[in-house]
C-alpha cells in the first residue's frame, strides 16, 4: 500500500491492517451416523424379522381352525364321476383258411389264389403273409388290408400270386394281423400240379 503526504502537514500514520486471528480450536465436521438398517447388524435383524413373519404366517395358515357346516341330507347332490374305460388289449383275429386255387397261365406259370375269413379284422390293419412252395419258404410280404383284397362286411381276405409250377403244392400263411399272431387255421393250401 502507498500513500502521499502533502507539504506542511503532519505525517499521517499508515493505516493499520487487521491482524489475522489465530485459534487453537479446530472444527471438525460431524460425521453422519449410518441408518440402523444399513449396518451389518441391522441387515441381519431385518432378515431375521422377515423370516419369522413368513414362517409365522405359514404356520397360522396350516393350523387355522374353521367351522364347516354339515349340509342337510336333502341338499346333498351325489355325483358320480365317469369311470375311465379300461383300455382293452388288442384282440387277436380269428382266421379260417379256405382252399387255395391254382390256374395255369399261358406263360407256363400259375396264378394261385389263397382265401381266408378273418373275424375281428378291420380295413387298414397290417398283415404279414408267408408264401411257400412245398416246404420251402419263398417270400414274406407285409401290407395292409385294403378293399382290393379284404371285404370288411364279410371278412373274406383273398390274395392272388403268380407262382412257378410245382407238384409239391403252394401254401400261404397269415403270420400276423395288427402285429399279433392270429387264432385258428392260418394256412391256406393249393394242391400241386403235374409239371411238363
Amino acid at each position: 500500500m502507498s500513500y502521499r503526504q502533502e507539504p506542511g502537514q503532519p505525517p499521517t500514520p499508515p493505516p493499520i491492517e487487521p491482524e489475522p486471528v489465530l485459534s487453537d480450536v479446530v472444527v471438525v465436521p460431524r460425521k453422519q451416523r449410518p441408518a440402523v438398517w444399513s449396518t451389518p447388524w441391522g441387515i441381519f435383524l431385518g432378515v431375521l424379522l422377515l423370516t419369522l413373519i413368513t414362517f409365522a404366517a405359514a404356520l397360522m395358515l396350516l393350523t387355522r381352525v374353521g367351522v364347516v357346516e354339515v349340509p342337510d341330507d336333502d341338499d346333498v347332490t351325489i355325483t358320480i364321476a365317469p369311470t375311465r374305460a379300461a383300455t382293452a388289449a388288442p384282440a387277436s383275429v380269428r382266421v379260417t383258411a379256405g382252399p387255395g386255387v391254382a390256374e395255369r397261365l399261358d406263360s407256363g406259370g400259375y396264378r394261385v389264389s389263397f382265401t381266408w375269413t378273418l373275424e375281428g379284422a378291420r380295413e387298414g390293419d397290417s398283415a404279414l403273409l408267408r408264401f411257400s412252395i412245398g416246404s420251402r419258404v419263398v417270400s414274406e410280404q407285409r401290407g395292409n388290408l385294403d378293399p382290393n383284397v379284404f371285404s370288411a362286411s364279410t371278412g373274406v381276405f383273398t390274395v392272388t400270386t403268380a407262382q412257378e409250377c410245382t407238384a409239391d403244392g403252394w401254401t400261404a400263411e397269415v403270420v400276423s394281423i395288427r402285429n399279433l399272431t392270429p387264432v385258428g387255421e392260418a394256412t391256406s393250401r393249393a394242391a400241386g400240379v403235374t409239371c411238363r
